[in-house]
C-alpha cells in the first residue's frame, strides 16, 4: 500500500532560488544584505540546545574534595581538563574533561558540579550567494541561482556535499562505506531506517529518496532533535573521534539531512527529479531538510524541503552570453510574446529573473514597443534589430 501525496512541480531550472537559512534557537547574523556568501562562509551564530553542561567531581562531606583547575568566567574547549582527583595513596586518579567549548558558568560546593555554558553555534551558509535578508529570529535569507528539487517531506538541517547516485536495485545500506562521508547520496526507491543509521555510521552528509514509510520518518525526525555529540558517539561511531582534541561538529551537522521527493510508501522517485539529480552527480549540492523548527514560520516556499544545484562559480550560461551582448536602449525584435513578430527598445536588462507562467524563473529584459507597450520578455526570445 503506498499513500500519495499531491503532484506539484518539483524541478526548476535555472531559477532564481531565496533561501531560508534558518537559526534553530535565538541567532545574531553575522552578515548584512548585499553580502556574497560561499559554501562555507560563517552567517552568524546561535544559542545551543543545552545552554548548560554539568560535570560532577568527586566530594567529600559538604564539598568538593577533588582538585579544580579552572575558575568561574574562564573559557574551556572541550576535552580541557577541569579538576582531576587522587585516592589510594595516588595509586588511583581521575580526570573531569568539559564535555564542550564554552565558559565556566560556576562552581557549586554543595552539589559538587561544574558548570559550563556552552559557546554560541556557528550558522554555516552550505551554499553561495548574496545576503537578501537578516532576521533575528528566523535567520539569513540567502539568494543564489540554479537548479532546484523540491521535496514533499524531509528532516535534518542544511547541509551540502558532492552529488552520487545510487542505482535501483541495489543493496543500498551495504553498498556504503567510509568513501561516501561527507556526500549527498541519491537513493531512487524508499529508504528505510537501516539505510538511515548506516547514513549516521559513515557521517554521510545527505539522502535524498523517493519514498519513507510514516513511523521511519518519524523515527528520523526524533533523533534528529534530540541527538547531541556525545550521544552520537556512544551510539554511532568509532575510537578516533572520541579522543579530547577531536573535533566536534555544530549539532545542525551531526546528523544527514534527509529529502524525500514524492512522500510515503514505496514509491520510486520521479523521473525528472531524478534525471536532474543524475545529470549533476560529482557536482556539489546544497540540501534542507528543514529540520529547524523556526524555519516553518517562515511559511513560503523558501521554507520547504528542497535539493540545490547552484550554477558553478565563475560559469557564463548560454543567457548570460546573451545579455552581454546587449544593454539598454538597443533595438531588438521579440519573438513570440505578444504577437509573433513585435519591435522595440530595452528599457531594462534582469540577470536575476524574469517569472514566467509556468513557474520557471529566466534571464529577461523590459522592452518598449513602438506604441507604447511594456512587457518583460525572456532573453532567448530576444534578438538585435538590424
Amino acid at each position: 500500500m503506498a499513500l500519495y501525496v499531491a503532484r506539484k512541480p518539483k524541478v526548476r531550472l535555472n531559477a532564481d532560488v531565496l533561501r531560508l537559512r534558518a537559526f534553530p534557537s535565538v541567532g545574531e547574523p553575522g552578515v548584512s544584505p548585499g553580502d556574497e556568501v560561499k559554501w562555507d562562509t560563517v552567517l552568524g551564530q546561535y544559542a545551543s540546545r543545552r545552554r548548560l553542561r554539568f560535570v560532577r567531581v568527586e566530594s567529600s562531606g559538604d564539598g568538593i574534595s577533588a582538585t579544580v583547575l579552572v575558575g568561574e568566567g574562564q573559557n574551556v574547549k572541550r576535552g580541557e581538563v577541569l579538576a582531576y582527583y587522587s585516592y589510594l595513596f595516588g595509586l588511583g586518579f581521575n580526570e573531569y574533561t568539559s564535555p564542550c567549548d564554552g565558559e565556566v558558568a560556576g562552581i557549586r560546593q554543595d552539589t559538587a558540579t561544574i558548570a559550563i555554558k556552552e559557546a554560541p553555534v556557528p550558522l554555516t551558509s552550505n551554499m553561495p550567494g548574496r545576503v537578501e535578508s537578516t532576521d533575528d529570529a528566523l535567520g539569513i535569507f540567502v539568494r543564489s541561482r540554479g537548479d532546484l528539487v523540491f521535496g514533499t517531506l524531509g528532516a535534518g538541517y542544511g547541509r551540502s556535499g558532492t552529488l552520487e547516485v545510487r542505482n535501483p536495485g541495489q543493496a543500498l545500506s551495504l553498498d556504503l562505506s567510509v568513501k561516501d562521508t561527507g556526500k549527498v547520496i541519491v537513493f531512487p526507491g524508499q529508504v528505510t531506517q537501516e539505510l538511515l543509521e548506516a547514513c549516521m555510521k559513515l557521517r554521510v552528509a545527505g539522502a535524498i529518496a523517493g519514498s519513507v514509510q510514516s513511523r521511519v520518518l518519524q523515527w528520523y525526525r526524533n533523533l534528529v532533535e534530540k541527538l547531541d555529540w556525545d550521544e552520537f558517539l556512544a551510539r554511532y561511531w568509532t575510537r578516533e573521534l572520541r579522543e579530547k582534541d577531536a573535533s566536534a561538529p555544530p549539532p545542525m551537522e551531526i546528523s544527514p539531512a534527509l529529502v524525500v521527493t514524492e512522500g510515503f510508501g514505496d514509491i520510486p522517485m520521479s523521473d525528472d527529479a531524478f534525471e536532474l539529480l543524475s545529470r549533476h552527480e560529482g557536482e556539489r549540492a546544497f540540501l534542507d531538510g528543514v529540520g529547524a523548527f523556526r524555519s516553518k514560520a517562515a511559511g513560503g516556499i523558501e521554507s520547504l524541503p528542497c535539493v540545490f544545484i547552484p550554477m558553478s562559480g565563475g560559469e557564463t550560461t548560454e543567457a548570460g552570453k546573451y545579455l552581454e551582448c546587449l544593454k539598454e536602449g538597443d533595438r531588438v525584435t521579440v519573438l513570440g510574446i505578444v504577437e509573433p513578430l513585435v519591435e522595440g527598445t530595452i528599457l531594462e536588462l534582469n540577470e536575476e529573473g524574469v517569472p514566467l507562467q509556468t513557474g520557471l524563473s529566466v534571464p529577461g529584459a523590459k522592452v518598449q514597443t513602438r506604441d507604447g507597450r511594456v512587457f518583460w520578455a525572456p532573453v532567448f526570445n530576444i534578438e538585435k534589430a538590424d
